[in-house]
């Protein structure tokens, strides 16, 4: 659980971003190796854009490399999972957490289920009690 502009976030470590970055800087290294040791001196040129994504994509890899999965804003619940889901906190009557599920009961009689995933049960049933009386 973090807090991040008065929201608190759940996140999870975004492995797909982070292997897909982790193999374009590493053809950027081959790329700029290359570039200056078996190609001449002309052709450096061409290799800028490869020099830009060794520098540039790091700070991407280190940025964004936690994914979103809960957001508990002031007016709503934000699950940004598979199947992505946002609903206000007025129309949420309880909940209830297991310890692989989230059950939403709203006020239209429904309920809705959410993946507690790998986060700790305690934290979420701290956050949700914040928002939901």
């Amino acid at each position: 659980m973090k807090t991040e502009n008065n929201n608190i976030i759940f996140t999870v470590l975004n492995k797909k971003l982070i292997f897909s970055l982790g193999i374009i800087v590493f053809i950027s290294l081959i790329a700029v190796i290359l570039f200056f040791t078996v190609i001449r001196a002309e052709y450096i040129v061409l290799g800028l854009p490869f020099v830009f994504f060794l520098f540039v994509l790091p700070i991407f890899m280190i940025g964004m490399r936690n994914k979103i999965i809960y957001r508990f804003t002031i007016n709503e619940l934000q699950y940004r999972g598979e199947n992505p889901y946002r609903i206000q906190w007025k129309d949420i009557t309880s909940f209830n957490i297991d310890s692989q599920y989230i059950t939403l009961n709203l006020k239209d009689n429904t309920s809705k289920t959410l993946p507690v995933l790998n986060f700790n049960t305690n934290e979420l049933h701290q956050a949700l009690s914040i928002y939901i009386k």
